[in-house]
């Protein structure tokens, strides 16, 4: 069975809908222009916030969850992670059919492994429980992330692409001492002293400390 609804704001003509696919054509367009489109509708489950799951529960969440998804990897101590959340947390309730997921994350660890997250904020998209690719990290306002949302998926805004005040709410920038980032420059510094007084100038230079000591 094929049905065709007319386009929105995103796209140029009509879009065929396969019902034995997972994906959306459009009509109008030739091959070369074509893209794939994954079909998250219909769906049963509908939500306006974002789901925020413990890393050790990411995996028993996606198994449950059918149809589109987005899933953000971010840090409470990463400036660009905290600036992303309210555009992201807008994504949710433009998009009430999309599952849209925020994991924090304080560590790299084997889930940053599983889906190539090699940095926060990382936005994934999935289909069906499998993760298939990033969103790129340029998309960073509402715009440009529901642009993104609406270019691979048959959904279509529910509402303005706006920010509300209750976007920005419990999204604050925390701070921590850095520990790693203090033993690497220790040890940079270190290393770097050992190499100069390794030279001939620099056994040369410390002779001559030495000598002034005495």
């Amino acid at each position: 069975a094929v049905v065709s609804t007319q386009s929105g704001h995103y796209g140029r003509g009509f879009e065929e809908v396969d019902n034995d696919s997972h994906f959306v054509m459009k009509k109008g367009l030739k091959d070369s222009e074509q893209v794939k489109k994954y079909k998250c509708l219909p769906t049963n489950e509908t939500s306006t916030t974002v789901s925020y799951v413990p890393e050790s529960s990411l995996m028993k969440e996606l198994n449950k969850t059918t149809g589109c998804g987005l899933v953000l990897f971010y840090s409470p101590y990463c400036r660009f992670s905290v600036n992303i959340l309210p555009a992201y947390k807008a994504v949710a309730r433009v998009f009430p059919q999309l599952s849209v997921i925020a994991v924090k994350i304080t560590s790299y660890s084997s889930s940053c492994i599983q889906f190539g997250a090699v940095g926060t904020p990382t936005v994934m998209f999935f289909f069906n429980s499998r993760p298939l690719q990033k969103m790129p990290v340029t998309l960073t306002n509402i715009t440009s992330m529901a642009g993104y949302v609406a270019n691979v998926t048959d959904l279509t805004p529910a509402s303005p692409l706006e920010l509300l005040e209750s976007d920005h709410e419990g999204v604050q920038l925390l701070h921590s001492f850095d520990w790693v980032l203090l033993f690497s420059v220790l040890f940079l510094s270190g290393s770097t002293c050992y190499n100069i007084l390794s030279t001939q100038a620099g056994k040369r230079l410390l002779e001559r400390f030495k000598l002034k000591r005495e």
